[in-house]
């Protein structure tokens, strides 16, 4: 997150935009490797609502350098509005991220607040992502977001998410925040993590389809047996597939 979000509000919210993106894809080009990155973007005053000023934004760039997607926060947690933040209105996509070695994966990106909405990573998951990235600013009183919630989103789903939080020590905002980065699997595990409150390090592991996955998701088709017509006679209307599907297979047009 630049210019980190323990400072969000007191400085560095005045860069252009394009300065901002254009440094992290040089990044990401000079190292070979994806990079996931939050910025206080600036609203062109033609989009700006009374009082609001910046986009809670996250880039994609792949490995070399090439933009995947641009997400701006649509929740706005505790007192993020009186810092001149704006919520998003964008509609929410997934992209084909293609790595290094030539493998790809079906990504999408939300802030923080945003993936402890059920309804946000369900649009996601129907629209076949299989990996979820998470920048956020998860304060010390909620660490059950990565313990609890995280896992059980991504089960829920069938999808890994990749939660990745500030650590509590005193240089980062007197210690405000809770740690616990973490990624979670389809099986509700986490695949790596949680780490410590106050660890510092890269946190990594791989992701992808088992066979035990595959059989956790064929016993349990949870997208497969939704029932979207009776939860909008509800009032609760999420977006339908075609049809109904019978299986993951049929749900992602390959085998698992």
């Amino acid at each position: 997150m630049l210019p980190g979000y323990d400072v969000f509000g007191k400085s560095g919210f005045d860069l252009d935009p394009k300065v901002v993106e254009s440094g992290i894809q040089r990044c990401a080009r000079e190292h070979g490797i994806a990079l996931c990155v939050g910025y206080a973007e600036s609203i062109r005053e033609a989009e700006k609502q009374p009082g609001k000023t910046h986009w809670n934004t996250a880039l994609l760039v792949d490995h070399q350098g090439a933009v995947v997607m641009r997400y701006r926060k649509h929740h706005c947690w505790g007192n993020e509005g009186n810092l001149g933040l704006q919520e998003s209105s964008d509609s929410l996509k997934v992209a084909s991220l293609k790595l290094r070695d030539g493998a790809q994966i079906c990504v999408s990106i939300l802030i923080c607040y945003d993936v402890e909405y059920p309804e946000m990573v369900r649009i996601l998951a129907l629209q076949k992502a299989e990996l979820i990235l998470v920048p956020t600013a998860l304060p010390y009183t909620e660490p059950n977001v990565s313990l609890k919630i995280i896992p059980a989103t991504a089960m829920q789903n069938r999808l890994f998410v990749a939660y990745c939080n500030l650590p509590c020590l005193p240089r980062v905002c007197g210690e405000y925040f809770a740690g616990h980065s973490c990624v979670a699997g389809p099986d509700g595990n986490h695949w790596a993590g949680p780490m410590g409150w106050s660890d510092e390090g890269l946190l990594h592991c791989k992701v992808g389809w088992t066979k035990q996955l595959a059989y956790l998701t064929q016993e349990t088709p949870y997208l497969c047996d939704r029932k979207p017509e009776f939860y909008a006679s509800q009032g609760l209307c999420q977006p339908a597939v075609d049809k109904k599907l019978s299986s993951y297979e049929e749900f992602y047009g390959c085998g698992l």
